[in-house]
């Protein structure tokens, strides 16, 4: 069955969403339109300010590479392959943009809406802005949000083309100004924000929220990585982490100079299908039993600090966390600190 709309749709109709799962849904529903999947997790590693969406492109292949032991120049490709995609936009008399409430698909979208604005793309280029995850929706949801895509406007451009610049700065000052202005714009945007700020280290113990949530599941149980992973994510009211995400997240506690947690076999690339070797078993590593260590249980009541201890680093954006530059994020006051 088309959308309600297909008579007023032209037939060479771009839309762009946030992966798989969203294009099959999109299949299932027959909306018309050559459709491009995004698929780059903005909210894990490096995203500095560059001069083209090529130039982070490779940044950001090399590091999902790096981080997740996939081939180099698959990664590269599939880049390159997108970028070439939305580059040939102006072949389309209509772009449609299908994203999410969630951080994950709130950073494609000031992404995708600030190349659109720097290529002066303003005419036949609209949005649909779902509170439920597309991946979940049956054909008659997603017809239903194709008849209620609007066009961009000039607001929308510009918060996000703000927010694109404070999300990629080396300090993270900009973005928490935006995480406190609502706009109703992009409604899903600041809360989005708040919770990429709360990835950064705490003041006390230097632990990321997604950390924190972590240890603390393994307080007064021992529970495998799967059910640590559905423990954590539900505690977000809009779930962005995948299982890989999450994974690398584990690997940093477990395999740190000063182990936090104890259990996990074995690095998460090395038994969760990722890269070119050997796989051990998916299995094996979402079934470990997870236990706090002494290290852990210090961190966690505040006498140690993880990002001190460890000397951890990480990437929130163009904003590098690292011992040498090391900004803090009160949670319970919202609040940026700058550390002695």
């Amino acid at each position: 069955m088309p959308s309600p709309d297909a008579s007023a749709r032209p037939h060479d109709v771009l839309i762009i969403t946030n992966g798989d799962s969203a294009v099959a849904r999109l299949e299932e529903a027959q909306i018309a339109g050559a459709i491009l999947p995004w698929r780059d997790v903005l909210h894990d590693g490096p995203a500095p300010a560059t001069d083209s969406l090529e130039q982070l492109s490779e940044i950001r292949a090399a590091f999902i590479s790096a981080d997740l032991g996939l081939p180099a120049g698959e990664i590269a490709t599939e880049f390159a392959s997108r970028d070439a995609a939305v580059r040939g936009h102006a072949g389309f008399a209509r772009v449609e943009i299908w994203l999410e409430h969630d951080l994950y698909d709130q950073l494609q979208l000031i992404q995708i809406l600030d190349f659109f604005r720097a290529e002066e793309r303003t005419e036949g280029l609209y949005l649909v802005q779902a509170d439920d995850y597309l991946g979940l929706q049956g054909p008659d949801a997603m017809r239903r949000l194709a008849g209620r895509a609007a066009p961009v406007t000039a607001e929308q451009f510009a918060l996000a083309g703000r927010a694109w610049k404070a999300f990629t700065a080396p300090t993270p000052h900009a973005l928490a100004r935006l995480a406190d202005d609502s706009a109703d714009a992009l409604p899903h945007l600041a809360p989005a924000l708040r919770r990429l700020l709360a990835e950064l280290p705490d003041p006390i113990r230097g632990l990321t929220l997604t950390e924190e949530r972590a240890l603390a599941g393994l307080v007064d149980d021992e529970p495998t990585t799967g059910e640590l992973f559905r423990h954590v994510t539900e505690q977000d009211e809009a779930q962005f982490l995948g299982d890989a995400s999450f994974f690398r997240r584990l690997d940093g506690l477990a395999f740190a100079d000063e182990p936090l947690i104890e259990g996990l076999p074995g690095p998460s690339p090395l038994y969760c299908g990722l890269g070119s070797g050997p796989k051990l078993g998916y299995a094996d590593y979402a079934r470990a039993r997870l236990k706090l260590t002494p290290a852990g249980r210090g961190v966690l009541s505040g006498r140690l600090d993880h990002r001190v201890l460890n000397r951890a680093d990480h990437w929130v954006g163009g904003v590098h966390v690292s011992p040498a530059a090391l900004i803090r994020y009160d949670r319970a006051h919202g609040q940026l600190v700058a550390q002695d």
